[in-house]
């Protein structure tokens, strides 16, 4: 009888074991993730200037293509109207 109790404890203390090593792993990638985090925030905020740029560039190009457009409207107008 008590054989039989003794593989049962056994086979729960396995199983405890597994589950600390699974704790074990869990802490490690939970710091991993903290990193990678922490990294990605950064490279976010290094990014935003860039952001910005493109921002303008897409305005001015925006601009431009008014400015041809209209430009061209004028242009096709007066040679419609003979001027």
């Amino acid at each position: 009888m008590d054989s039989h109790y003794d593989k049962i404890y056994n086979k729960i203390e396995k199983i405890d074991d597994k589950l600390d090593n699974i704790d074990n792993h869990l802490s490690i990638y939970n710091e991993q993730l903290k990193i990678h985090i922490k990294r990605t925030d950064l490279l976010e905020k290094d990014l935003q200037p860039i952001k910005a740029h493109v921002m303008q560039i897409q305005g001015v190009i925006k601009f431009i293509t008014y400015l041809i457009a209209t430009s061209t409207a004028v242009i096709g107008l007066a040679k419609y109207l003979g001027l």
